[in-house]
């Protein structure tokens, strides 16, 4: 199975993979975009603490380019329902069959899984019957979902790295052996380059810097826009097109000089997103590859759940989350959710709260998937779930933001206070790459 150009498999191949005495070899494991773009910049801060290591395993195109030989491109199965996850059970089981080759025949010294679960649970159980240590760099959140998962992590894991105080706490409470790094989205923000001209382009009423003061910025000009990030997942952007545009529109009815623009993860997603416009009688612009940039350009944001919270908390940009569900599914996360929110900047600000926590007590059930009065209160960026399409109340926000400047600062402030209270580690992945060493004496 052919997953990349020839011109692709001639630069693996001039990658050195081959077991070398005194140079360790790690292999990766990473099958969400977001997972490939962590696992890639993991992979080069090793390389600067470990200049002699070597990196095989399955991840995406953004690993790939590191120094990386990347085998098998998991990322063109990321899923998320299990009837996808079943109709793609032969190419895992494939794959699944190559990593036990490789723990067998060219002995990595150590493996590195990323995000993941259904599948590296997999690689970890074969990587662990081979006598290869096991590391979780940004691990999947079995706090908020499926917690008898624990079991796995504890058997076939040998280190976690935790991203969140609150996931570290839990990880070490349930038996694991676990380390707080920080989340890699906030070093990454930091250091991202942006494409300055595109910008500048954009005539955003924003400076494009991290932190702003909405009343400096409304008083230059410029366009105000409502940045629209429909998910990186094929099934997550179909799922939640219709109501992230229903809610643009009603922010845009009743705000005449505001802007939406989609955030699109790659091309076919960007399609998806023009051909409902399209349907719809809209032209507002999609992009492909320009989610920085239009961040920065943002005065608020819309999107599904997903780690792009953090990016829009790391630049402190108020912001709305809406995810659809199936009815049946919607029914179900009451008895499956085990934390109040699905947005992480939620969870990480109910965390900061005296007497507050972000799980359920053990054993407790809500009476209802709907949040209650005193979760909403306690929430700073609004999020809905529903299997209905009722995009009323998500607009109602951005609409309020839009049109009450002290309200919009108000917000902006408290996202500030936030960023600032949980960006504690200056360099998460070089920290990362300090434990591996360390941990693992490589």
């Amino acid at each position: 199975m052919d997953m990349y150009s020839n011109d692709e498999d001639a630069v693996a191949s001039e990658k050195n993979v081959s077991s070398s005495a005194g140079e360790p070899l790690f292999f990766i494991s990473a099958g969400d975009p977001s997972g490939d773009a962590h696992a890639a910049r993991l992979v080069e801060a090793l390389v600067r603490i470990i200049p002699n290591a070597r990196f095989i395993g399955f991840a995406g195109s953004k690993t790939a380019k590191t120094q990386c030989d990347v085998r098998f491109d998991l990322t063109q199965y990321a899923v998320m329902m299990l009837k996808r996850a079943i109709l793609n059970l032969p190419v895992f089981l494939k794959a699944l069959n190559q990593a036990k080759n490789i723990f067998l025949n060219e002995k990595p010294d150590l493996v590195v899984l990323v995000d993941f679960p259904g599948f590296n649970w997999q690689i970890a159980k074969r990587a662990k019957a081979a006598g290869i240590p096991v590391l979780y760099f940004m691990p999947p959140q079995i706090w908020g979902w499926g917690q008898w998962r624990i079991k796995k992590m504890r058997k076939f894991v040998d280190l976690i790295l935790s991203c969140f105080k609150f996931e570290d706490r839990w990880f070490v409470e349930h038996g694991c052996n676990s380390i707080f790094i920080g989340h890699p989205f906030f070093e990454e923000t930091r250091s991202k380059s942006v494409d300055v001209t595109f910008l500048q382009s954009l005539n955003s009423s924003e400076s494009g810097v991290s932190i702003v003061s909405s009343k400096k910025n409304t008083s230059r000009g410029g366009i105000r826009y409502l940045t629209i990030l429909p998910g990186s997942r094929n099934q997550e952007v179909v799922a939640n097109i219709e109501r992230l545009i229903r809610v643009a529109e009603i922010v845009k009815q009743n705000n005449s000089d505001v802007q939406p623009v989609f955030a699109a993860y790659k091309d076919s997603h960007a399609e998806i997103v023009r051909r409902r416009l399209h349907e719809k009688g809209l032209d507002y612009p999609v992009y492909v590859g320009k989610t920085p940039e239009l961040l920065r350009a943002a005065t608020c944001c819309l999107g599904v759940s997903g780690s792009s919270s953090l990016e829009i908390l790391s630049l402190c940009k108020p912001s709305v989350v809406v995810y659809h569900t199936s009815r049946l599914e919607y029914i179900a996360l009451r008895y499956l959710k085990r934390v109040k929110y699905i947005t992480l900047t939620n969870l990480l600000a109910v965390d900061r709260i005296e007497g507050e926590s972000p799980f359920y007590p053990r054993g407790y059930v809500p009476s209802s998937t709907a949040h209650t009065p005193h979760e909403r209160e306690m929430m700073v960026c609004p999020e809905f779930i529903s299997w209905k399409d009722e995009p009323e109340e998500a607009a109602f926000h951005l609409c309020e933001w839009f049109s009450d400047v002290a309200k919009l600062d108000q917000k902006i402030e408290q996202l500030t206070e936030l960023k600032k209270a949980v960006d504690v580690v200056e360099c998460p992945l070089e920290r990362a790459a300090a434990i591996i060493k360390e941990n693992f004496s490589i």
